[in-house]
């Protein structure tokens, strides 16, 4: 006669348990595995230089900070330059009209005149071992719109296009007048951090008692 014993089918939940257990394991180890999200990942680069122009990250603090700011002029600068060479090439080629020429040429100047208004705003964080040097990089700055300004008479003179040339060139010496300044900003910050140093080596110096 079969047991009704209500207690007999206590052995099968454990079989039931071990079974899912081993198929969970066999069905996660079947997986590839993941791919490291630290060297898959790929960052687009961006359509400009984020580095410092300069060995600023070599200054000290304040001064680094500071040329940071000058690196950015200095791109700015250089940039202003090639757009006004540029522009007159394409009027010289006569890809342009003379209504886009002096447009284009007019919208540099602007842009130019808000820049010197950034570049003068900025003196007023510059280091003390910078001051110098800085003034005379915002002196030579202040020259670029009124020489955008010439440029465009030229353009609208009537002759055949030597005034225009000219200003262009003389425009030209101006922005590299701007990009020697800065470079002299950057030799004082170098010799300011020269002398930084040699100040902390000294007082490191001496006979220990």
């Amino acid at each position: 006669m079969p047991s009704n014993d209500p207690k007999h089918g206590r052995w099968i939940l454990p079989l039931i348990i071990g079974a899912m257990v081993l198929l969970t394991f066999t069905f996660v180890n079947s997986l590839d595995p993941a791919e490291d999200a630290g060297t898959t990942t790929t960052t687009a680069e961006p359509p400009f230089p984020t580095e410092p122009t300069s060995s600023s990250t070599t200054l000290p603090p304040e001064l680094a900070a500071f040329m940071v700011t000058v690196d950015a002029f200095e791109t700015q600068a250089a940039g202003f330059g090639q757009q006004v060479v540029d522009i007159n090439n394409d009027w010289e080629a006569r890809s342009i009209t003379f209504s886009e020429a002096r447009t284009q040429f007019n919208d540099v100047k602007a842009t130019v005149q808000l820049w010197e208004q950034q570049v003068a705003d900025a003196a007023a964080d510059a280091p003390a071992p910078l001051a110098e040097t800085y003034v005379t990089f915002l002196t030579e700055t202040g020259d670029l719109a009124g020489a955008i300004e010439d440029v465009v008479l030229g353009l609208e003179a009537p002759d055949d296009g030597t005034l225009r040339r000219t200003a262009v060139e003389i425009y030209t010496g101006q922005v590299q007048d701007v990009l020697d300044a800065i470079a002299d900003i950057r030799t004082a910050a170098e010799a300011a951090a020269g002398t930084t140093e040699d100040t902390d080596t000294t007082e490191g110096d001496g006979d220990s008692a």
